[in-house]
């Protein structure tokens, strides 16, 4: 991975298009679920997208490719919602497909009822939750997309989950 990034720091596209395969599902899951429709979330992807190949040279440590990468759509779906004056749709459960059904405590959890205790937090919160349970991110990998320490993400997580604990109880 580290060499495809380099390669796509020199101007290979297809480098490029390599690692961002890498991340494809999960990156357009997370814009999906910031923009609350598949013709916005794509939009989202795409204008991301451009931005990390005009300013792949800017990365400056490669390991955290995938964080920056995040942070860069975060950025565009927050934006792309500003500009449009708007805040995400509610996404019909189908739309939900990653929130599979889940077993807790021995009590099994369908992803609509996941969706709604989600919908409880603030967006930020529901986001680390998603990005750290379903993305696999670190919580320093998460600090560098919410521009925070990974005590706070780990502090903010932790609450959030409490949350979610009570709801889904």
């Amino acid at each position: 991975m580290e060499k495809l990034i380099e390669r796509s720091k020199q101007g290979d596209c297809s480098a490029f298009s390599e690692v961002y395969s890498q991340y494809a599902t999960e990156i357009y899951r997370f814009a999906l679920y910031m923009m609350g429709n598949k013709e916005d979330a794509e939009d989202a992807v795409q204008e991301a997208l451009l931005s990390a190949w005009r300013g792949i040279h800017s990365l400056k440590d490669n390991s955290l490719f995938k964080a920056w990468l995040f942070k860069i759509l975060a950025n565009k779906c927050k934006t792309l919602l500003m500009k449009r004056n708007k805040t995400p749709d509610a996404l019909p459960v189908e739309e939900y497909e990653f929130l599979a059904d889940y077993e807790a405590d021995g009590s099994l959890i369908s992803s609509a009822e996941l969706k709604d205790a989600l919908s409880t937090l603030t967006p930020p919160d529901a986001q680390i939750i998603l990005l750290s349970i379903i993305g696999g991110f670190t919580s320093y990998e998460l600090g560098v997309i919410y521009n925070m320490t990974p005590g706070a993400v780990r502090t903010r997580q932790k609450r959030a989950l409490e949350k979610l604990k009570t709801i889904l109880s």
